[in-house]
């Protein structure tokens, strides 16, 4: 059964998106997702990622404001950090893709997508030093425009190093694809959540049983 507790939303300008991964980095890899029938990505925009990066818990809402002015006198950093978030986000669901219990498709494509997320992981990192990912204010200007990055590469390397007990699964509802740690005591979890894709699937479940 789905919690009743407060969860966290990004306010994005295509709707509301909660986090329901369990992991900061399966909150990444679902900002590209579906939804009635359409492929959306949730953070389009560097201004866009410093907004989700504060409720899936990457940056507090002061760096995400000191960042916030610093992107907008250096917009092409801005827009390179952007752009290397978004391919790091491909590798993790690359990744995801093979590695979700619902969804394992064997041994081969798991060591090229465990080599590719490395080294996206290891690309994304940088040389950027601890100070650089842990306080904003130890950084260059440069640099800091680099945090969402920095922390989202850390956030990756969390969920592809120590994966133990976590039981990584993909929604089960069409069109959605949306990954979640299945923390259930009772059965497997199958939908990300179970008032939107949970109440969908079932409905048309029902809509197939009656058909005439």
């Amino acid at each position: 059964m789905e919690s009743t507790e407060f969860v966290r939303t990004y306010v994005s300008p295509l709707g509301p998106m909660r986090m329901l991964g369990g992991a900061p980095a399966l909150d990444l890899a679902n900002t590209l997702h579906w939804r009635d029938g359409d492929e959306i990505d949730f953070i389009p925009s560097y201004q866009d990622l410093l907004v989700f990066c504060i409720p899936a818990l990457l940056l507090s809402e002061n760096e995400g404001r000191v960042l916030k002015r610093l992107a907008l006198n250096h917009q092409r950093v801005a827009c390179d950090v952007h752009l290397e978030v978004l391919k790091l986000r491909a590798a993790l669901k690359s990744w995801l893709n093979v590695t979700a219990q619902n969804l394992g498709r064997g041994l081969a494509p798991k060591r090229n997508a465990l080599r590719d997320i490395h080294k996206a992981i290891a690309q994304a990192g940088g040389s950027a030093g601890l100070g650089q990912i842990l306080n904003v204010t130890s950084a260059s200007t440069n640099q800091a425009i680099y945090l969402p990055l920095r922390r989202s590469a850390a956030a990756a390397a969390m969920l592809v190093l120590f994966p133990s007990g976590n039981d990584i699964r993909q929604c089960e509802a069409d069109k959605c694809g949306g990954f979640f740690i299945n923390d259930s005591r009772s059965k497997p979890r199958r939908w990300c959540s179970m008032d939107s894709c949970g109440n969908r699937a079932k409905a048309a479940r029902y809509r197939l049983a009656h058909r005439k």
